[in-house]
């Protein structure tokens, strides 16, 4: 498994700059590989020129690389101009620029689940989603679900559902177990026996649910069971990207560096 960092998770730094510290704190800490999704404040592919130029030189500066990008896609509800928008302009120049970082992953959401939706709105997102992977595809990009509470892929069946009724050769699935645990209320057991051959990324996270609301916690100090998770993984031979989604709530300065040395240590 490559342990991956996220551009956003490192440090509690949003100012400017910050994207230089996080990738050098990484570094130092033997984690070369980053998922991009958010710099400074503003998401990819919408960022500041210092920061998309200090992207473009991590390679020589940091020894860093990327895995995949995160744009943020379809995280709205499916009537909102909002989808359209982003399946035309959106979704273009993050392949653009996703292209000039040598990277050929996209990470995209399912559109947020509504009242309003129609009894055909299951078949618009998979028709949706079909028509981004063959976009993708034409570009030799891949291109992986990630479940999100509250969206059309929140539970391991609806992700699993998705998965299945896309069935494209470039579409996997981004295995986030603490949004899985936020959306379900139980541990990954069952879920990932289900969507094991779609896994192609994990999002490792912990914490626990306290009045209604997930935490987010340093791993090892949740119930999310990080530690059976790495042994089902080790079990099931997945050599992908670990991703570390380790800001807690709230974001500590010392929250990368505690969780990176507990996943070393059951690794």
């Amino acid at each position: 498994m490559q342990l991956t960092a996220v551009t956003n998770e490192v440090l509690p730094d949003t100012t400017p700059g910050a994207l230089a510290r996080i990738l050098r704190t990484a570094a130092d800490a033997g984690v070369t590989t980053f998922e991009v999704r958010t710099m400074e404040g503003k998401r990819f592919p919408a960022m500041e020129p210092d920061a998309w130029k200090q992207l473009r030189t991590a390679a020589k500066d940091f020894g860093i690389s990327y895995s995949a990008v995160s744009p943020g896609l379809f995280k709205a509800e499916l009537a909102s101009d909002l989808i359209e928008v982003q399946a035309r302009h959106v979704l273009p120049m993050s392949l653009d620029l996703a292209e000039k970082l040598d990277v050929k992953t996209l990470i995209v959401f399912a559109p947020l689940r509504s009242a309003g939706d129609p009894q055909s709105a299951f078949a618009q997102i998979v028709d949706l989603l079909g028509d981004v992977a063959d976009r993708a595809a034409e570009r030799g990009f891949e291109v992986q679900l990630e479940n999100l509470p509250g969206s059309w892929a929140d539970t391991s069946d609806a992700c699993l559902s998705l998965l299945t009724e896309v069935n494209r050769a470039n579409f996997g699935y981004v295995w986030d177990t603490g949004n899985l645990y936020e959306a379900e209320g139980v541990t990954f057991e069952a879920g990932f026996e289900k969507l094991k051959p779609f896994i192609r990324n994990v999002h490792m996270k912990d914490g626990r649910i306290e009045g209604g609301k997930m935490i987010w916690q340093q791993y090892g100090k949740g119930v999310t069971d990080v530690k059976g998770q790495i042994a089902a993984l080790k079990a099931h031979g997945f050599d992908g990207t670990l991703v570390l989604e380790a800001a807690c709530h709230p974001h500590a300065q010392d929250d990368f560096a505690n969780s990176l040395g507990y996943l070393r240590s059951i690794l």
